[in-house]
């Protein structure tokens, strides 16, 4: 446990040397400050469209970590060979990995945690800005879960961003990888019901059925996870939803994580 708190805490710190974190940062917060001014635009819905916008924003800034930093720092870490300092000690390849998930997952929860205080701040500028009447169908509630979801979500591609990372030894591969997972991961469910319905009388072939509903199952689904639109509209969030989706994303990635392990304890990293 000690080694893998180790790992974690090397990997935060190292991700917070990144410059383009910062970058990242900065521009997502000029975004939740445009929303306000945009949605002065859209007088009836000026609350929705601040937290439509802003929650967007934060989850554009939490994807930041798996798709660019995670794989980024894994493959640097073989390149420079400071994996092989660190498996040099009582660490195992498994805790390594787990530790460098969790300081992904570290500097996940800082980075998302500091763009939510922007989407609070945003709130209370357009309510300065354009009055309290406005804001009367704002739930906070609904705004948590949306956050946790959020995180959660990204939690899952840190966990696909480190799997793909042991599978192969290109890091431009496993980004593309990662990618394709997170775009299947919001479609795939659209795809399954556009098949089901087909209101466009094309037949479509029993081998793409096949693919899809391989890919159903394979992948998250991560579409499940983006309540971004519900909690604009100050709509309840069911606990029982969040609650599952919480188990859902753990079970998921310790499942990856133990995958990523086997196959790196077969890799040659020389």
């Amino acid at each position: 446990m000690r080694a893998v708190f180790s790992v974690a805490l090397l990997s935060f710190k190292e991700g917070l040397r990144q410059r383009v974190l910062y970058g990242v940062v900065l521009a997502a917060l000029l975004m939740m400050s445009g929303a306000v001014l945009v949605s002065g635009f859209f007088l009836r819905d000026i609350s929705k469209v601040i937290l439509d916008f802003s929650l967007a924003t934060v989850t554009l800034g939490g994807l930041t970590i798996p798709l660019f930093l995670a794989i980024h720092m894994l493959a640097r870490d073989i390149e420079r060979r400071t994996v092989f300092s660190l498996l040099s000690r009582p660490i195992s390849r498994g805790q390594y990995l787990f530790g460098k998930f969790n300081g992904l997952l570290l500097l996940t929860g800082l980075v998302m945690l500091f763009l939510s205080i922007g989407v609070y701040l945003s709130l209370e500028c357009g309510e300065f800005l354009f009055g309290e009447r406005f804001f009367v169908t704002v739930s906070w509630n609904s705004i948590f879960a949306a956050l946790f979801l959020s995180f959660l979500s990204v939690m899952i591609l840190n966990a696909l961003a480190v799997f793909w990372s042991t599978l192969t030894t290109s890091s431009f591969l496993a980004t593309l990888l990662t990618v394709f997972s997170y775009v299947i991961g919001h479609f795939v469910d659209d795809v399954v019901r556009f098949l089901q319905v087909n209101t466009t009388g094309v037949e479509i072939s029993s081998s793409i059925k096949q693919v899809v509903e391989i890919a159903k199952y394979s992948f998250p689904n991560l579409a499940a996870f983006d309540v971004k639109s519900v909690a604009a509209h100050g709509m309840v969030i069911p606990l029982a939803d969040v609650v599952f989706l919480t188990f859902y994303a753990g079970i998921y990635c310790s499942l990856l994580l133990t995958l990523a392990t086997i196959f790196f304890r077969r890799r040659d990293l020389a």
